[in-house]
């Protein structure tokens, strides 16, 4: 599914072939990955896989992360996107992970804002999801910051580092969108 995203100092674009430095940096480094399910990629054919399937996704248009940029630079910092989207119930979840040295500068909270705008203005739905470990508090405030309400507390959730964690539910629905465009 192609999803172009332009905010105020981002763009968010399909990946190419010509990405898989920008994937492999991303998926290899360890930091990005402590609150996740996945590992960090060991070496650049595991990357090159991932960046396979991601293409493979989008030629079956499905949705799937997308590349991240700076507007002005070009530099690649992460990447984002709607990673499920359910016709039948008007739903889809998002995400993002982006490389440590672009942290605490905003941008996580403006391409999720984003991609909550485009759900909702663009395809109409009904509900905005996200799912965050307990844990990582940075990103439970990217998600508040963006609107979105913590649901529950999902137990025992995901394996992660040798063991279960819990993982936060978020959520935003339709109406709660609008009323906070309107105030």
């Amino acid at each position: 599914m192609v999803v172009k995203l332009e905010t105020e100092r981002l763009i968010l674009i399909n990946y190419s072939e010509n990405d898989l430095d920008s994937i492999y940096k991303l998926k290899s480094e360890p930091l990005i990955w402590r609150f996740s399910d996945k590992e960090a990629t060991k070496d650049i054919e595991e990357a090159k896989k991932h960046l396979e399937n991601v293409l493979k996704n989008y030629s079956l248009d499905k949705y799937d992360f997308q590349a991240l940029f700076i507007k002005d630079t070009q530099e690649y910092i992460g990447e984002a996107g709607v990673l499920s989207f359910n016709k039948e119930h008007s739903r889809a979840v998002i995400g993002y992970n982006l490389l440590p040295k672009y942290w605490g500068n905003g941008y996580a909270t403006e391409i999720t804002k984003a991609l909550v705008r485009y759900l909702f203005e663009q395809l109409n739905i009904e509900r905005v999801e996200a799912l965050v470990c307990d844990d990582n508090e940075a990103s439970k405030k990217v998600l508040e910051k963006s609107g979105l309400l913590h649901e529950g507390r999902l137990r025992n959730f995901a394996f992660i580092n040798n063991m279960y964690v819990n993982v936060c539910y978020y959520g935003m629905i339709r109406k709660d969108y609008f009323r906070l465009q309107s105030s």
